[in-house]
Formats: C-alpha cells, structure tokens, sequence
C-alpha cells in the first residue's frame, strides 16, 4: 500500500495537469444592451461551442479606449423602443438585430398594430394591400403562427453572435438573418428578412 497510494496519487494529478493544459479558445463578443430588455429570458453570458470555443458575452467590447467607451455608452442612449406619458410607443431600428428584437417583443406582447405601423416594409404592405388583404390579414397571420415565430426569434437571439445564425446582405439595401441549414428542420420559420427605408431598418419578410 506504501507503494500503491503515492503511485496512484501521481497518476491522477498527472491525468489532472493533462486535462488542465488542454487548449481551448475563447472569443469575447459585444452584445447591445436593448437585446436583453427585448428578451422574455435571460440571455447566457457565456456559450460553449461545439468545438469547444468559449462565447463570453459582454454589453461593452473588451479593449476599447476611454474615448470608444464613451461614444458607446452615447449611442447606447438611444431608446429604440420609446413610451411616451400618454401610451404612445415609438420603434426605432438602426441595425438588423433592432428588427429582429422589436419584432420579437411586439409577436410576444401580441402588439400586431404596432408591428404593422411602424416595423413592417412599405414593401410588405403595399403587397399586402394590393392582394385584397389588410392589417386584420397581418394580424391573423402573427397570431396563428405566433408559437413558431416565437421559437425561431427566441433562437436566432440566442445564437445571433454564434455559427448557428448566418448574417448576409441581399441586394444594396437588405439583410437576412437566417438558421444555419444544420437546424433547418427543427423549425418551420429559418429567415428573417430587413430592409433599408429611409426613416431606419424595416421587416421585409419571413420564411
């Protein structure tokens, strides 16, 4: 037993300092503070990848100067979503994920006339219009497949600075954020269109 104890004792710390020393990566990533007060959960502040690559999430970017910091601390100011003391509620979008967390929140609170009012494309609803169909038609749709839209926004949240969620332009003026092809067939809703408009980013379109 003399022999057997310290012998073993080596051969687990030795099996421990292996373990220890095993590389692995880890990437900061900034993720705006409004996406957290748009979500209904709280969001991890840190994800492991399937390649062992380590997610830390933080609401300012590692290594920026003072001046940096302030100028995002200043555009963190920003209201995108504004209620006034009467009630009135304004939507302001200036990046992709602006869209895809207001339209998160309004599908969640069930808040279809705003949706319809100040997020969606006047692309979307001229065609919306010219087939014969209105806000009521909008409406219905939001509501029928609200649990289906629920889960793909409440993924793409999770996952929008992560592989899982593919960013891409298309055309001079649009954005889609899409499901990777990989969870393609755990959702009926994978792509998520943006548009450019003059007054800031609307919602093209889903699919």
């Amino acid at each position: 037993m003399r022999i057997q104890v310290p012998t073993l004792l080596a051969a687990v710390l030795c099996g421990l300092f292996h373990a220890g020393c095993e590389p692995y990566r880890i990437e900061h990533r900034q993720r705006p503070a409004f996406y957290q007060r748009a979500s209904d959960q709280e969001l991890p502040s840190e994800v492991v990848l399937e390649d062992g690559t380590v997610m830390k999430f933080s609401e300012k970017r590692p290594g920026r100067s003072e001046a940096s910091k302030e100028s995002l601390a200043g555009a963190e100011r920003i209201e995108i979503r504004e209620r006034t003391a009467d009630g009135a509620v304004t939507l302001r979008a200036f990046a992709p994920e602006h869209v895809l967390a207001h339209a998160k929140q309004c599908i969640r609170q069930r808040e279809y006339e705003l949706l319809w009012d100040q997020l969606l494309a006047a692309e979307t609803r001229s065609v919306y219009l010219k087939s014969g169909q209105d806000y009521t038609s909008f409406a219905g749709f939001c509501e029928q497949n609200r649990g289906d839209l629920m889960e793909m926004f409440n993924r793409m949240g999770f996952g929008f600075y992560s592989s899982d969620v593919v960013q891409e332009s298309i055309g001079s003026n649009a954005f889609r954020i899409r499901l990777h092809p990989s969870l393609g067939s755990q959702f009926k809703f994978t792509e998520f269109d943006v548009v450019k408009e003059s007054d800031g980013l609307k919602w093209l379109m889903v699919r």
